[in-house]
């Protein structure tokens, strides 16, 4: 009996009426072939008769004139392939919508082969990135780390167009979401945070879910870049869309115009990443981008990434950009902006227990964390934490009684500590000491750091061939673990496994090369000042300044100038001077240390002199920006009291306003080094920062000296409340205490209400939207009430 479509209208009349629309829109032939072949409604010789016209109308004629011979099960099983294979047959979903074809359950049993380029292509990205993300790269290319053996994710805060936050994405699969969305127009989810956040790593995590098939299912297309790519590209170089996307991806097996024709015809099926948007240094006029009238046009490759951001190419489509923090993105082009604030204390111990899979090491781990906020602070960002564990793991593993160390741990002990591992490594892991492994590795470290300072000098962080030669360094250098193959360069080239390990290099060269005066050292201090020119409305590029351009903002990409000072202030701080003089004469170290002494207080004097002020409270306020955190990072670095006394002399203000600066809760250990140097009592506002419990920990030695402690917006717990609490009592100073918008429950109430009762000279508190249920209210309450010094609670 024949089957009949609903309304008793048969399928075999359908195809009739409906003939000259398949014989256009049809297009692959093979798909339907093979289907009707492998389920036995066609022959072989049904194929080769087929087969046998010249003309893709042709052949699709021929098939539906055997279709017609062969009856309503084999035009019922005809449409039911194009039902099932939309990504071959996508210009017939209105046809197959307005027939409202309902297939039966007999055919529903037949299987169907999706041999349609598109969905070859989807498959072989997935294949690609299922092998290209399954080991971490970001880190060292000595060992193979696998991706879900070690990643974590970190603290990702929500920011709003203000800056401040609405709230933390729990979950990768809520990246493209309708929740915290600050422009509905906007075409690119943003993320954004300070070196080493482990921006690169959320990437590879997020192709890594995808091509699992874990998320993101309505996504056919990954295409994945590095911004820096966009460096290696001619000034004149001209692409199309599509030899953008198929050159510089995977390559379409099969008819790649038609899987084009896909992807402009369903944009929302593609996603995109572009990591490391503060690396687009380019001699190309970014801000001078002509328009791609149509996607087919060709145009600089920047110009087609611009265009991809914001919406005028594949419009739909979904894009995540990844930047440090400081590099401007136009709000026009932002749909969610999403910060990375690093590990919180559960994200450290999942990491923990992922990297020491022995329970006892892994234990002790935990117990030194917990125990000393200085590592903790460090641990907080994930490059660094790797970089702690690694070392650690090296020298448990040479000799089990290693500890980690009880004192104060700067970020050049963790730097000076990796190298001497990977020296170690290429020894053998001979047991010698730290100041002997440097001694035997100084060639190393000249010829490596010649390399880096190369770099820096032309803000270039990938090297060629010919460079390589041209410094004369070994190839068995290039194998150490400080250098991986870079994925952007047509050509064999390298560049160091992060750019903070550069900068290290960088600073280490200029430390110990004998020819490098103080002149030399020194002058990334002056591409580091504050400049009062800052453009405050910047454009979609801002953050691409060239070096030469006195006019940009300084602070938008030049991090690791930045770090080169930072480290150069560690490596010439006293208690490096034993190891270094195996490396360079000890006079020499003087010199260069008396020159950055005074290049650090002239630096901090002009910057607090020149900032404006404002009086607030009785106070004289002054807002000092990001360059005092990283002022503040270098004078903790020498760890030298002299140096933070005569630092401190130049702080003009008796309030420091530093809210909005990006400041992390190791920051709050530089600050704390710097202000307890201070004379007098001083206030500190640190709101809508990333301090978290570890930060107000970091602060302990200098509550002692602060009248004011602001602390809103903060991921600031219970646990960091409890150390307020302790220490804010103990010296009861107090005038102004906020905890705005924090994560304090009722447990953490207790504390507040502590600092309350015990704290007679708190005038002012802020406490609104944390977690207090009626019950810690009530508390609070209780001891505002029974306060004689409260005059205002917020």
């Amino acid at each position: 009996m024949e089957l009949q479509q609903p309304g008793h209208q048969s399928y075999l009349h359908l195809i009739k009426k409906s003939r000259e629309i398949l014989v256009d829109l049809i297009g692959n032939i093979n798909c339907l072939l093979e289907n009707l072949m492998n389920c036995g409604y066609f022959s072989s010789e049904d194929l080769e008769i087929v087969l046998q016209f010249p003309t893709r109308a042709d052949k699709v004629r021929k098939i539906l004139d055997l279709v017609d011979s062969k009856g309503e099960d084999t035009a019922e099983f005809f449409i039911y392939v194009l039902y099932k294979v939309p990504e071959a047959y996508f210009d017939l979903t209105s046809w197959l919508t307005e027939i409202d074809f309902q297939p039966s359950e007999q055919i529903k049993s037949s299987p169907i082969t999706n041999n349609d380029p598109v969905t070859l292509y989807s498959k072989k990205i997935k294949q690609e990135l299922c092998c290209d993300s399954r080991f971490v790269r970001s880190y060292s290319q000595q060992e193979e780390l696998m991706l879900q053996e070690t990643y974590v994710n970190g603290v990702m805060e929500l920011i709003n167009e203000h800056q401040e936050t609405m709230g933390r994405v729990n979950d990768l699969n809520s990246l493209f979401d309708d929740t915290g969305v600050v422009n509905e127009e906007g075409e690119t989810t943003f993320i954004y945070g300070d070196a080493g956040m482990g921006k690169t790593l959320l990437i590879q995590k997020i192709q890594n879910i995808w091509a699992k098939g874990e998320s993101y299912s309505e996504i056919k297309f990954f295409f994945k870049f590095r911004c820096r790519t966009f460096v290696f590209f001619n000034p004149n170089t001209q692409l199309t869309l599509k030899d953008l996307l198929f050159r510089y991806n995977c390559h379409p097996d099969h008819d790649p115009e038609e899987v084009f024709r896909y992807i402009l015809k369903f944009p929302k099926t593609v996603m995109f990443t572009f990591d490391g948007f503060d690396e687009m240094h380019s001699t190309f006029d970014l801000n001078n981008i002509p328009e791609v009238s149509l996607p087919t046009d060709t145009a600089h490759p920047a110009a087609l990434f611009m265009h991809l951001l914001s919406g005028k190419l594949l419009k739909g489509s979904r894009k995540i950009l990844t930047a440090r923090t400081g590099c401007q993105l136009s709000g026009k082009l932002v749909r969610k902006r999403i910060m990375l604030r690093g590990f919180g204390m559960d994200n450290l111990v999942e990491y923990t227990r992922l990297f020491f899979k022995e329970p006892s090491v892994n234990m002790r781990v935990l117990s030194h964390l917990k125990a000393n906020h200085n590592f903790s602070s460090l641990c907080s960002i994930p490059l660094f934490c790797w970089i702690i564990f690694k070392s650690y793991e090296h020298f448990h593993s040479v000799n089990e009684s290693h500890e980690f160390s009880s004192s104060f741990v700067t970020l050049t002990d963790i730097f000076l500590l990796l190298i001497e591992v990977y020296l170690k490594l290429s020894t053998k892991g001979t047991n010698i000491s730290q100041v002997e492994t440097y001694r035997k590795g100084k060639e190393t470290l000249l010829l490596i750091g010649k390399l880096a300072y190369v770099g820096m000098e032309k803000s270039v962080f990938v090297f060629d061939h010919d460079t390589i030669t041209s410094l004369n360094i070994p190839e068995h250098y290039l194998k150490l673990g400080f250098l991986r193959n870079n994925d952007c360069a047509e050509n064999d080239s390298v560049e160091f496994f992060h750019v903070t390990l550069q900068s290290f290099f960088t600073a280490l060269f200029l430390v110990i090369d004998s020819g490098s005066d103080t002149k030399e050292l020194l002058k990334y201090f002056s591409h580091c000042a504050h400049s009062h020119q800052e453009d405050l409305s910047p454009n979609l590029f801002s953050c691409i300044c060239a070096k030469k351009d006195k006019h940009g903002d300084p602070f938008t990409n030049n991090d690791h100038l930045q770090f080169v000072n930072l480290f150069l202030c560690g490596l010439l701080s006293k208690p490096k001077h034993l190891l270094l003089s195996q490396l360079v004469p000890s006079s020499i170290l003087t010199l260069k240390r008396k020159a950055l002494k005074q290049q650090l207080f002239k630096s901090v004097k002009i910057h607090l002199k020149n900032l404006p002020r404002s009086s607030f409270m009785g106070y004289s306020r002054v807002h000092a920006l990001t360059h005092f955190i990283w002022m503040a990072r270098c004078v903790c670095e020498t760890q030298c009291e002299k140096v933070g006394n005569l630092v401190a002399k130049g702080i003009c203000a008796d309030y420091i306003k530093l809210s909005f600066c990006g400041a992390s809760s190791s920051d709050c250990g530089a600050i704390s080094f710097l202000l307890n140097q201070y004379q007098k009592q001083i206030a500190l506002e640190l709101d809508n920062n990333n301090i978290n419990d570890f930060g107000v920990k970091e602060l302990i030695p200098c509550y002692r000296k602060l009248t004011v402690v602001r602390l809103s917006v903060n991921q600031v717990t219970d646990e960091g409340v409890k150390v307020l609490a302790e220490e804010l009592t103990k010296h009861k100073i107090i005038i102004f205490l906020g905890l705005y918008k924090n994560l304090i429950t009722d447990f953490g109430a207790r504390h507040v209400a502590q600092i309350i009762r015990e704290c007679p000279s708190l005038k002012l508190i802020k406490l609104g939207y944390n977690q207090f249920t009626a019950k810690g209210g009530k508390l609070i309450a209780e001891a505002i009430q029974k306060s004689t010094s409260i005059c205002e609670v917020g």
